[in-house]
């Protein structure tokens, strides 16, 4: 009886050490799926945003995809949470969101939420929500001309 306690001790202290030793924010796929790519036309920038203070500036992940379809899937091994979502078609491939002289973007773009904003976009407007229930977010592009 008492060799019985001793081990179901043991293995309650196993259980307890191995999960305190688990990482507590595990990383889950955060899909997106990208609407309206002009097929075959430079490349599509996705970028997600962690930060207000990073906005637009600093992603915190990146991924850069061919636009050899009308839809195409963005897939980010991130920890649950917040995040904003900036998409751009990168029609001339030069690395950056094309403008014109006025700040306007000339090549297509879209925002978490399907969010187009009248200005400079807010990092608040274009958050989604990334948890266990979560489905993939859908994101149209757009030109603003």
């Amino acid at each position: 009886m008492l060799r019985s306690t001793a081990s179901l001790f043991l293995l309650l202290l196993l259980a307890v050490v191995l999960a305190a030793s688990k990482p507590l924010a595990q990383p889950a796929q955060l899909q997106i799926q990208i609407l309206s790519v002009e097929k075959n036309n430079g490349k599509v920038v996705v970028e997600i945003y962690n930060a207000k203070a990073d906005w637009l500036k600093k992603p915190f992940r990146r991924v850069t995809l061919a636009p050899d379809d009308n839809t195409k899937k963005a897939v980010f091994d991130v920890p649950y949470g917040k995040y904003a979502v900036s998409i751009y078609q990168d029609t001339n491939e030069n690395g950056e969101l094309g403008m014109n002289f006025l700040q306007i973007p000339k090549e297509p773009i879209g925002f978490g939420n399907n969010y187009k904003p009248f200005g400079e976009p807010k990092f608040e407007s274009a958050l989604i929500d990334h948890g266990p229930a979560s489905k993939p977010a859908a994101i149209k592009l757009y030109s603003v001309f």
